[in-house]
């Protein structure tokens, strides 16, 4: 079973020529989704550890833990997080990063948490003090046909005007407007930046 899909993980990091919609793009996010996303009935969801380019392993818990919850939030589909250690899971992890998807690893981890999709990323920029910056790089995979139906790619530099104004949209529609601080209270955590960068790349899943 050493059969695999070449997909380039291009297809996920710049999205050229691999999906069949153009992306649709603002100065921090881009995203792009196929027909095949439209067609691809989606039940699971696994959620797998992102990659990252970053020196601080703890990010990765801090950004599964908000994608996690704002995959939920969608409603549409159930998200399966697993619950093994980071060390089981390396053969699972490694095939985002080698740059192509095995596709016995992939029909094995269908079988094992009755996937219709998975969701994998990679973490690109990361700083955990003001101003906070995230970069994400997230896609979608159907278990059913192995291919890429969603990605999404965003850097999130809170020093930039416009990332400023969104993560004050994101506060006024989440939070108390009386909460102390104000929407600032996002840039004094790493733990709810986190969550604002998930909820925006995630947010692109329902246009």
């Amino acid at each position: 079973m050493k059969s695999t899909l070449r997909i380039l993980f291009l297809c996920f990091v710049s999205v050229v020529g691999c999906l069949n919609t153009p992306p649709r793009h603002s100065s921090t996010l881009s995203y792009t989704k196929t027909d095949e996303f439209k067609k691809t009935l989606v039940r699971r969801v696994l959620l797998v550890p992102f990659e990252y380019q970053v020196d601080r392993e703890a990010v990765i818990d801090e950004v599964m833990e908000a994608f996690a919850v704002e995959l939920r939030k969608i409603g549409s589909f159930e998200v399966i997080v697993p619950s093994e250690d980071k060390a089981a899971l390396i053969p699972e992890h490694e095939i985002w990063a080698r740059g192509t998807i095995n596709l016995s690893t992939l029909l094995a981890l269908k079988k094992k948490y009755d996937a219709d999709a998975i969701v994998f990323g990679n973490i690109t920029h990361y700083r955990p003090y003001e101003p906070m910056l995230l970069g994400v790089k997230a896609g979608m995979i159907s278990t059913n046909t192995g291919i890429v139906v969603w990605s999404a790619d965003g850097v999130f530099d809170s020093n930039e005007n416009e990332v400023a104004e969104l993560v004050k949209h994101y506060f006024e529609s989440t939070h108390q407007k009386s909460a102390l601080y104000g929407w600032k209270l996002i840039l004094l955590s790493m733990r709810r930046y986190s969550q604002f960068v998930a909820n925006q790349i995630t947010e692109t899943l329902q246009y």
